[in-house]
């Protein structure tokens, strides 16, 4: 009974993080879609923001940057300038890194979107798109849950 009962409380402890991340309908409401080229233009004008950015593929690159956080960029054709690409920085939570490494490295043609808040390194004084998910699932409500 003892290891049963151990059993269901890890797995209760641990659902949260399989859950995503919950936003309330009034918060989900005001989030705007943006393509990279708009949003890495006018990053600063949307700190602490909650958007959707479509892009096209991911960067290559992953660097660590701290123990619990990786960094790299997404990626978008430039429409104006034909063989253009117009890239986002991105930090990733080291648990959501795999999730984000499936994202292909090279343009399947497919347009791809991403959630995220917009953050600034004060140590290091940048902006970049501190990314949440890849998927929403919304309920009657209007609340909307992120995740991976």
């Amino acid at each position: 009974m003892k290891k049963v009962l151990i059993v269901l409380l890890s797995f209760v402890a641990a659902t949260p993080a399989f859950c995503g991340l919950r936003y309330d309908a009034k918060t989900w409401r005001t989030v705007r879609t943006y393509d990279v080229r708009t949003l890495s233009t006018s990053l600063e004008s949307h700190m602490r923001e909650l958007v959707a950015v479509r892009f096209d593929f991911r960067g290559k690159d992953v660097h660590d940057i701290k123990s619990s956080w990786s960094e790299s960029s997404i990626w978008q054709s430039d429409p104006e300038q034909n063989g253009k690409f117009s890239n986002l920085r991105v930090i990733i939570s080291r648990k959501d890194l795999d999730a984000f490494k499936s994202i292909p490295t090279s343009s399947s043609g497919g347009r791809l979107t991403v959630y995220g808040r917009v953050e600034k390194d004060t140590d290091s004084n940048y902006l970049f798109l501190r990314l949440l998910g890849r998927k929403v699932a919304v309920d009657s409500r209007g609340n909307a849950t992120v995740s991976w």
